[in-house]
């Protein structure tokens, strides 16, 4: 994934975050060139990762990678393309627009993450949860983030729509995951997620 991510054009800085991984891949990431890597001593929840990488950050915009290869890198093209054309500041990448949709709990809780978002915040997105959010880095350091763990999505969400933020959606590409290959999530991650929108919304700042 990382090769991937440093074939694309607009990419100018990579840091990864080990987030206490036992697996060795610490030491396989420490052989890679060209990128910047910190290791958390204790496993920390998706949160934590990003706030450690955005603490590093030297470019002008930030967007988050999973390791896995749901996502696919090329699509960075489509998230900067209304950036570069000044229609907006910040783009999410929806898995959901304009394609046809397969029924499954893996959506559902998708959907119902998206919805509590797009009730408490007053916007109309199709995929508040996904993984490519492109942001300029001096607006996501603004956002004092706290969020550790997967929640962290609804606290971008909740402070940027606050701030008066607009966020516009492209269609990207997306491979699901299923548990055997590692990827679980659960209601309960849903349930969570739209507490945290609630609670950075309303109740704090």
């Amino acid at each position: 994934i990382i090769k991937r991510v440093q074939a694309i054009s607009i990419v100018h800085e990579i840091i990864v975050v080990d987030d206490a991984s036992t697996d060795g891949t610490i030491h396989i990431l420490e052989t890679i060139d060209n990128i910047k890597v910190i290791h958390h001593e204790q496993n920390s929840g998706k949160g934590a990762a990003v706030r450690t990488g955005l603490a590093h950050v030297q470019g002008n915009y930030v967007i988050t990678q999973d390791a896995d290869l749901e996502y696919d890198p090329n699509d960075y093209l489509k998230l900067a393309e209304p950036v570069e054309n000044g229609i907006t500041k910040v783009v999410y990448g929806s898995r959901w627009l304009n394609k046809s949709i397969e029924w499954n709990l893996h959506y559902l809780i998708n959907q119902m993450i998206t919805l509590f978002a797009n009730v408490f915040n007053g916007v109309f997105l199709t995929d508040m949860p996904t993984c490519y959010k492109l942001i300029p880095t001096t607006i996501l350091q603004k956002l004092d983030l706290r969020t550790n763990g997967f929640g962290i999505d609804a606290e971008i969400t909740a402070k940027l729509t606050k701030n008066g933020t607009k966020i516009s959606e492209v269609p990207i590409q997306y491979e699901k995951r299923g548990k055997s290959a590692g990827k679980k999530l659960r209601l309960q991650d849903g349930l969570v997620a739209a507490w945290t929108c609630f609670r950075y919304r309303f109740l704090e700042g």
